[in-house]
């Protein structure tokens, strides 16, 4: 791990990612348990799509953003997938354990929420907690490798963004 965190732009795109995902901890509290959506309100409604869509968007900007930072002055480009992916990274697994923490501390309420009740009423498990965790964990298997990739092609082209606004003409021609 020290070999990791030793590359400059790996260690940008961790410290970054802890905040992007904190930032996201607090939305997931927010959400799901300070003020959650009534028992007919679906992730599905329209004002919800909205929502999840302008989040969705909102950590692209900041992954590509990440990548300029990963890339400082002539570093490569290299160092703007390495700083996007290992934010994509711990972005993804912090906010995976995040919902794990969250659904189970918060279980009475979290429960309550028209997808989970739906989706587990034809799951066929007898347990809802279990059906969750599982949902979850087994979600982390695609989310933490697609957190990792979208956060490096992201990250490149922040780094690409910087390299191009340095003066250095075109954005292939800046050390990359």
């Amino acid at each position: 791990m020290r070999r990791y965190l030793g590359d400059p732009a790996v260690r940008r795109g961790v410290y970054d990612g802890v905040v992007v995902a904190a930032a996201l901890a607090v939305l997931v509290v927010w959400t799901n348990v300070l003020f959650p959506g009534g028992p007919n309100e679906s992730d599905s409604d329209p004002e919800y799509v909205r929502q999840i869509l302008a989040v969705y968007a909102a950590l692209a900007l900041l992954l590509a953003a990440i990548g300029a930072h990963g890339r400082p002055g002539a570093a490569s480009a290299v160092d703007g997938v390495k700083a996007g992916a290992a934010a994509g990274l711990v972005v993804a697994a912090l906010t995976m354990a995040t919902f794990l923490v969250v659904d189970n501390v918060f279980f009475d309420v979290v429960s309550q929420q028209h997808d989970k009740v739906v989706s587990f009423a034809g799951s066929g498990w007898s347990s809802m907690r279990a059906w969750v965790n599982y949902q979850l964990l087994g979600g982390s298997l695609f989310v933490l490798p697609a957190g990792t990739a979208f956060g490096a092609v992201l990250g490149y082209l922040g780094g690409q963004l910087r390299a191009g606004r340095r003066g250095n003409g075109c954005a292939a021609n800046s050390g990359g």
